[in-house]
């Protein structure tokens, strides 16, 4: 089967808006919302804390499933290697040691994980926590947004 490479990197970039949204804006909203918004705002909050993180879930496992079909096609990950491109971030191993996290090994983190977390408490810096569903083999992937901006902002479409 012949898959649309323009198609899927588009796909790829809105789905990178998604996440990075989600990543830089929750912590602007989250304190604007608390210095203007006074009382309980049940569904407001529910958007800004529940329906967002949802989304932006969904987002990061379409691109990574993207990411996938398009890492098959055109064989990135040979090209990344050969290029020594920064890791996307880091894997703790199920023994505790530490690893680089690069294109094909985010793409099965992502896919292959039992939860997320948001890291947003640095501003500058936001990641994703992918937990592992098999700690024996691996805890948790920590996936660092600006790394994979750049990642993401070298693929045309």
């Amino acid at each position: 089967m012949q898959k649309n490479t323009p198609e899927i990197t588009r796909l790829i970039h809105d789905n990178l808006w998604v996440i990075i949204s989600f990543a830089f804006g929750r912590p602007a909203i989250a304190n604007f919302v608390a210095n203007r918004f006074m009382g309980e705002w049940k569904y407001l909050a529910k958007t800004i804390f529940e329906v967002a993180e949802i989304r932006a879930d969904r987002a990061l496992l379409e691109m990574a499933t993207q990411l996938r079909v398009l890492e098959d096609e055109e064989k990135l990950s040979t090209y990344f290697s050969e290029t020594k491109r920064t890791p996307l971030g880091t894997v703790i191993q199920g023994d505790g040691t530490a690893t680089e996290l690069h294109l094909r090994d985010f793409t099965n983190k992502v896919i292959h994980a039992r939860s997320f977390d948001w890291a947003m408490s640095d501003t500058e810096n936001p990641k994703v926590i992918c937990h592992s569903a098999d700690v024996g083999r691996w805890e948790k992937a920590e996936i660092d947004l600006a790394a994979l901006m750049a990642l993401i902002g070298g693929l045309m479409h």
